[in-house]
């Protein structure tokens, strides 16, 4: 019962805060002029460093699409683990609309997670009113007690149809939502938008792999990802690679501590965003700001000055 009055006050408080909706998933036909069928074909691809023995098998990244911003190869993981950690913003997304765009593109992570949106609105998200129902429920980050999402705030799972062990067993099997969109609606532009991603529990003891907790990684600042009682590592957990007007790569590392900081475990494409610190376009080096453009002047003026 307890539980159960903090999740319907949850709820209510989630009704009143936020005005947005989520649609249901769009297949991925929808997306792009290439694409047939509900879900998009899928490839494998190297881990970035391409050292011996990092082929990450159990991979899957959408290809074939029309669009090329659904498309991800190995050039595109790699502008993206070398992309600016932006240290203080993270990936901070804003919405520059009443929509928002959001496409599951791919995973490079063993284990299985959920996207959601954990807050959307002109304030500052909390991460210690997250935590709060979970403290509540008995303090335990293995969801026995509470599960904070739900279908009112849950965008994609990374890994439906096509776990670790299936893909060990077989490796022909593809996530079922890869290539898959929802628009958030209801939305106003500025409003600040931070995702969370829930990593489960995973353990597949002929491989040494071993998840006993349920994780929560958030994008954009640091502070997202601190909790009071240490329930996160107080670490940046997403980079942002931007493809266009409006439209950002956004990567997610799932594993406490950062990871291997590649930000290639599960891949969103967001579109009607714009990034509190914008990465430059991939392949383009960032333009001058017209501060950047002040200091030049200063600069060449102050070498005329010296020759004279």
């Amino acid at each position: 019962m307890k539980h159960t009055l903090i999740a319907a006050s949850l709820a209510l408080a989630s009704s009143v805060a936020h005005a947005y909706t989520l649609s249901a998933l769009l297949p991925a036909s929808n997306n792009g002029s290439g694409w047939t069928g509900s879900s998009a074909p899928t490839q494998i691809i190297s881990a970035p460093s391409g050292t011996a023995g990092e082929n990450e098998w159990f991979s899957r990244y959408a290809l074939g699409n029309g669009d090329a911003g659904f498309n991800i190869d190995a050039s595109l993981l790699a502008q993206l683990k070398h992309a600016p950690l932006q240290q203080d913003n993270g990936a901070g997304l804003i919405a520059t609309g009443s929509t928002v765009r959001v496409s599951f593109l791919g995973t490079g992570a063993a284990r299985d997670s959920w996207l959601f949106l954990a807050h959307a609105g002109s304030t500052p998200f909390n991460a210690a009113d997250f935590w709060a129902p979970i403290y509540a429920s008995g303090g335990s980050n293995q969801l026995a007690g509470y599960n904070p999402l739900s279908s009112a705030n849950t965008l994609f799972q990374t890994r439906g149809g096509c776990s670790y062990a299936q893909a060990k067993a077989g490796n022909q099997c593809a996530p079922g939502q890869i290539g898959q969109s929802r628009e958030i609606s209801g939305l106003t532009a500025g409003d600040s938008l931070v995702f969370g991603l829930q990593a489960s529990v995973l353990h597949y003891q002929a491989d040494r792999i071993h998840y006993p907790d349920t994780h929560y990684f958030f994008s954009g600042e640091t502070i997202n990802n601190i909790d009071p009682l240490g329930w996160n590592d107080g670490r940046i957990h997403t980079k942002a690679l931007k493809l266009g007007v409006g439209r950002y790569l956004v990567g997610f590392e799932d594993s406490w501590g950062g990871g291997d900081q590649d930000y290639n475990d599960n891949l969103f494409l967001f579109e009607g965003v714009s990034a509190s610190v914008d990465a430059p376009p991939a392949g383009q080096l960032p333009l001058p700001g017209s501060a950047g453009l002040a200091l030049l002047g200063l600069g060449l003026l102050g070498g005329i000055q010296r020759r004279r």
